[in-house]
């Protein structure tokens, strides 16, 4: 039983990632006011909170502070130092560069700013 809902969880928590960030590409240029829009709509993520972002981007794998795919590597501090992950630019160099199994987090998902809050949040919060 346990074993079904922990599968369900990830194959939940695997389609929910895949579609982060997510964007149809098209070779047409956007209108001047598409454009504008567009704008408006993408950059909204700068304003707001380390905590808001990552409950947006990472809380689905990572529940309070946890890791849903490799139990070895939270965000716990422990688990992070023996990770080798002890700076925020280590946690924004592991969302840039991630290993198995994690979303790739670039500069278009998530600009330096927000990854640097992201990270902020984790050191802060997952003691």
């Amino acid at each position: 039983m346990y074993a079904k809902m922990m599968l369900g969880l990830v194959s939940l928590a695997m389609a929910g990632t895949m579609f982060t960030g997510c964007k149809k590409e098209t070779t047409e240029k956007p209108s001047a006011p598409e454009q504008a829009q567009e704008t408006a709509t993408a950059r909204p993520a700068a304003a707001q909170s380390g905590e808001a972002l990552f409950k947006q981007h990472c809380a689905v794998c990572h529940p309070d502070g946890g890791n849903i795919i490799n139990a070895k590597k939270t965000l716990h501090r422990e688990s992070r130092e023996a990770n080798g992950i002890k700076t925020a630019e280590d946690i924004v160099q592991n969302m840039r560069n991630p290993g198995p199994g994690m979303t790739k987090f670039d500069e278009t998902i998530l600009p330096d700013q927000d990854a640097r809050a992201v990270a902020d949040y984790v050191l802060k919060t997952f003691r």
